[in-house]
């Protein structure tokens, strides 16, 4: 049967896509090279990460973290600069004004690991086709993108109480723990009037406006719960946005953009979940249940994986092949003004559209009522 050990499945090009002898760095000798398994590693971790996905979070500063080390001060400038007004003939200007940088640190103190192995013989016995250290790698890749994503929502979660989650090994079962972070995520809430009937749609025009005030760049995103999404399928002011000079928003049902920002649905955002099946491989975790919806650009939020490693070994005492890897990695808030969340969403506008029923009842009542 072939592919009955390690280093012939590596060559095989099961892994790469190729025969080995059409690859410049396997050199068709069949021999593994850990350095392409780091590769794929990394493209693995692409492939499956959410939150640190480009479209949501930024790489800016990884180069340079693989320079100097495990951590760096990234400088922002400082409003220094005054208008004189106008300098009369013969009048003097005021004083000069001069260059003033503040600095945010940031710092790599998490990362993954993992041990994986097969024996030749369980390959052998295997059905043709199946390659069990390639499934294994690829799960490895899966899982350490779960690990990365949980991560960036905890780092999120942290920063919406202000504090930096950044550096720190693990989440602290007490968040107020952690240190200050230079500022704070906000927390969105509608601005309707207690008259009015709410949905979602209230919610992601109001995230809107709040980042339309702080300035923050057109490369936005919004991330909603499954539940959220079924929320605003149904709401009126999504399906039908007639009254506001267009078409219809959604004719064919389908979610894609929202007044222009690309919407993504995540099963991690939410409290409802799915009941378990072994079948099911969902990219889950819990550090998200408390927020429905959030919204950002992408130089919030940074992610650097400034080092993978990989290697490949035979036991001594076993007939096996087996893989050790490790990567480092860590996230920071750069620019928490740029992110919003919202919250308890479903429960909200279930009391408001209640109370706004009832007082549109009463004033009903009384505008109906017989004058004297």
């Amino acid at each position: 049967m072939a592919g009955n050990d390690f280093t012939t499945q590596a060559a095989s090009g099961l892994l790469t896509g190729g025969p080995a002898g059409g690859d410049p760095v396997l050199k068709g000798k069949g021999v593994f090279v850990p350095e392409l398994w780091t590769a794929q590693l990394l493209q693995d971790l692409e492939d499956n990460l959410i939150l640190g996905s480009a479209e949501i979070t930024n790489r800016n500063y990884e180069g340079e973290f693989r320079r100097e080390g495990d951590r760096i001060r990234i400088p922002h400038f400082v409003d220094t600069v005054t208008d004189k007004g106008l300098v009369k003939a013969y009048g003097e200007i005021g004083d000069k004004d001069h260059a003033a940088l503040e600095y945010i640190p940031m710092t790599v103190g998490k990362g993954s690991s993992f041990h994986i192995e097969i024996d030749a013989l369980h390959q052998l016995q295997t059905k043709g086709g199946i390659d069990l250290m390639s499934e294994l790698v690829r799960q490895r890749g899966r899982q350490a993108a779960v690990t990365m994503d949980k991560i960036l929502a905890q780092t999120i979660t942290a920063a919406v109480a202000g504090k930096d989650l950044n550096g720190a090994e693990t989440m602290p079962a007490d968040v107020s723990t952690l240190p200050a972070l230079h500022g704070k995520i906000d927390s969105v809430k509608h601005s309707a009037l207690d008259t009015e009937s709410i949905g979602v749609y209230d919610y992601v025009v109001a995230m809107l406006e709040n980042l339309d005030l702080k300035n923050a760049p057109d490369s936005r995103y919004l991330f909603i719960s499954p539940r959220l999404r079924s929320l605003l399928l149904r709401d009126p002011k999504f399906i039908d946005a007639a009254h506001f000079g267009g078409g219809a928003v959604m004719p064919s049902g389908v979610l894609g953009t929202i007044l222009g920002i690309p919407v993504r649905v995540s099963n991690t955002l939410g409290a409802a979940r799915a009941e378990a099946n072994t079948l099911v491989k969902g990219r889950r975790h819990d550090a998200f249940k408390n927020i429905d919806m959030f919204m950002g650009s992408t130089s919030a939020t940074s992610l650097v994986i400034p080092f993978a490693q990989m290697e490949a070994y035979k036991p001594e005492r076993s007939f096996t092949d087996a893989i050790k890897s490790r990567v480092i990695y860590d996230a920071k808030v750069i620019r928490p003004e740029q992110l919003l969340v919202a919250t308890g969403v479903e429960e909200e506008i279930r009391k408001h559209n209640q109370a706004a029923t009832e007082k549109n009842r009463t004033v009903a009542v009384k505008e109906a009522a017989p004058t004297k």
